[in-house]
């Protein structure tokens, strides 16, 4: 994964509060690329297919993160 790939975009967590989740988890799910939500001004979680999650998680259980 190189620099451009770890780029996220952002939405801002009350986006979810006006009914607008189903939209932003379509947009992790086309562009199959993770999203940063911001809670009062700062990073507060990320959202991403779980099928990545997967892939993560064994990079780091392998002690291979930078693979």
């Amino acid at each position: 994964m190189n620099f451009r790939d770890m780029m996220l975009d952002s939405v801002k967590a009350r986006e979810f509060n006006r009914g607008q989740a189903a939209k932003i988890f379509k947009k992790v799910e086309e562009n199959k690329k993770p999203i940063k939500v911001i809670k009062n001004s700062k990073e507060y979680m990320v959202i991403m297919e779980y099928e990545q999650y997967l892939k993560i998680m064994a990079k780091i259980n392998n002690g291979g993160i930078n693979e």
